[in-house]
């Protein structure tokens, strides 16, 4: 099929896009193309990631609905990647290009932008037949990143006042610097580079067939039909294959499910064990008191008072000559004992009282710690 593309105009006639080579063929065999002006569209970009092909289109359409600022609208929804292109404009654009062009209802319709030269990675000016505007297209690895339009040409304060407006501006990957412009050609590429996703309804024009031989249509629209039975049965033994499948599956998780609770449970269980395992024990109050009565003793120390608020130990001292002990002494023997640190002289008690504070160490009830308490001179 062969097209006519026209690029609809509001003030006047349409202006022609594309020289047709095959002007002369009949207008059953040409197919009417409306295409709409970018400062006509609204334009948006949606992420598709995960949506299945089949139901694209469907995805399309309710990203139109929503985008649409019209209650009648129509819309061209490109593809790229991860990502969908959508354009909309009034329908009453396309009333009006139906008028001009006889009342044609059979007609499809493009945005201009995608008659634009697509670049692997920068900025695309695109001039408009008939106006003073451009519109600019940024690319990044050959997909469409945004569009614009500009009533005219941007300059460099114009540039800068949008970088500065629109925070979003600079993230899209716009450059800082206006883009030089070039030479504007009204249109960059003769054929559009991207295929609608929501064509219209009375897209496809009619052709009128009477002048084939009837033989011939009996013969293809057999072949169509023997075909289109081919795969519909294709079709439907491959679903069932795929739902007996899926029921397979579900039967043998269900089967699996008891293992895999009574797995977490033990899990759990072991969990638990371990963490207990790993606690560390206080050391008993007869232990510790044995082991400062070793250490005072040598000091020529009694103890008066003695209090434990694990790990917290405080206790006054008296000397057995009746003198006063050497702080440094009982300080250097607590803090090498493999029980004790952060040893500190708090206070005199009474007048021949010493107070002493020290702490317990987390591991003091390990047997490397009793075994190296036991060693002590």
């Amino acid at each position: 099929m062969f097209h006519d593309s026209c690029l609809f105009n509001p003030h006047g006639p349409d202006a022609p896009l594309e020289r047709s080579l095959f002007a002369r063929l009949p207008g059953t065999l040409k197919a009417l193309r409306m295409v709409v002006p970018r400062p006509l569209c609204a334009y948006q970009r949606v992420e598709c990631t995960g949506v299945p092909r089949l139901k694209l289109a469907s995805f399309a359409k309710l990203q139109v609905q929503a985008l649409a600022p019209f209650s009648q609208y129509g819309s061209c929804v490109v593809r790229q990647g991860n990502w969908l292109h959508i354009w909309v404009w009034d329908a009453a654009i396309e009333s009006a290009f139906s008028q001009k062009h006889g009342s044609k209802q059979h007609f499809s319709a493009l945005p201009y932008s995608l008659y634009s030269t697509p670049v692997v990675n920068g900025t695309v000016w695109l001039a408009a037949p008939g106006r003073a505007g451009v519109e600019g297209q940024l690319w990044k690895n050959n997909q469409l990143v945004d569009s614009m339009w500009f009533d005219e040409p941007p300059d460099v304060d114009t540039w800068a006042a949008l970088h500065a407006q629109t925070p979003g501006f600079h993230a899209l990957g716009w450059p800082l610097a206006l883009p030089p412009f070039g030479v504007l050609p009204p249109v960059s590429s003769p054929h559009p580079w991207g295929r609608n996703l929501t064509p219209r309804l009375q897209s496809r024009t009619r052709i009128q067939w009477s002048s084939l031989a009837p033989a011939a249509l009996v013969v293809a629209s057999a072949a169509l039909t023997g075909w289109g039975s081919w795969i519909y049965s294709q079709k439907q033994a491959h679903q069932q294959a795929i739902d007996l499948g899926l029921q397979s599956q579900e039967r043998l998780l269900a089967e699996l499910e008891p293992m895999q609770q009574a797995r977490q449970r033990t899990t759990r269980t072991l969990t638990w064990i371990n963490a207990v395992r790993e606690l560390p024990s206080t050391p008993a109050t007869h232990g510790i008191v044995a082991e400062l009565a070793d250490i005072f003793t040598r000091q020529g120390l009694v103890v008066r008072e003695l209090e434990i608020n694990a790990p917290t130990v405080q206790a006054t001292l008296v000397a057995t000559s009746g003198g006063s002990p050497r702080l440094t002494a009982v300080l250097g023997a607590l803090e090498s004992h493999p029980w004790f640190y952060d040893a500190r002289f708090v206070d005199v008690s009474g007048g021949t009282g010493f107070k002493f504070a020290w702490r317990l160490r987390a591991d003091a009830a390990t047997p490397t710690s009793n075994s190296n308490s036991k060693n002590q001179p």
